[in-house]
């Protein structure tokens, strides 16, 4: 009892710096999960639309964790469009999801300061299609998303 006890808090405690890292939830953000550098990520349960019969269009947004290695690509890339910006704090992309056939492709990149000003947007053409493994970030993405339908 005693062991199970002590490893509870130390799961606790080993979480606890990406939850508190997150952004503040609002009432239309929905925290489905962590990426494995222990980015959070977040549905925007307001802005979930059904653009075909089998196509949800979601949009999800990221909040790196300090020592992401997420935000190291993301300030490689900014850098690269002369938009970087060290107040950086999340990016919002648009997603769609083929709800039945367990796809999802990134369509918009919004990278927004800590004030959710827009730093720099991004436009995705003739984007592929990613397979949405069981119990992957995605799949939670999907579960939210999909299941407003």
């Amino acid at each position: 009892m005693r062991a199970r006890t002590i490893l509870f808090f130390a799961f606790l405690f080993a979480v606890m710096p990406a939850w508190l890292s997150a952004e503040k939830m609002t009432g239309n953000w929905r925290l489905t999960g962590y990426t494995k550098y222990r980015d959070a990520v977040f549905v925007d349960r307001d802005r979930i639309s059904q653009p075909s019969h089998d196509l949800t269009a979601a949009w999800i947004k990221i909040a790196p964790s300090g020592k992401s290695r997420h935000l190291r690509f993301v300030a490689e890339y900014m850098k690269s469009v002369q938009k970087w910006n060290p107040q950086f704090k999340s990016v919002e992309i648009l997603c769609e999801i083929n709800c039945s056939r367990d796809f999802i492709r990134f369509k918009e990149f919004v990278y927004l300061d800590k004030d959710r000003n827009v730093l720099h947007k991004a436009h995705e053409t003739g984007t592929q299609w990613f397979l949405i493994n069981p119990g992957s970030t995605w799949h939670f993405v999907k579960k939210e998303s999909c299941a407003i339908q």
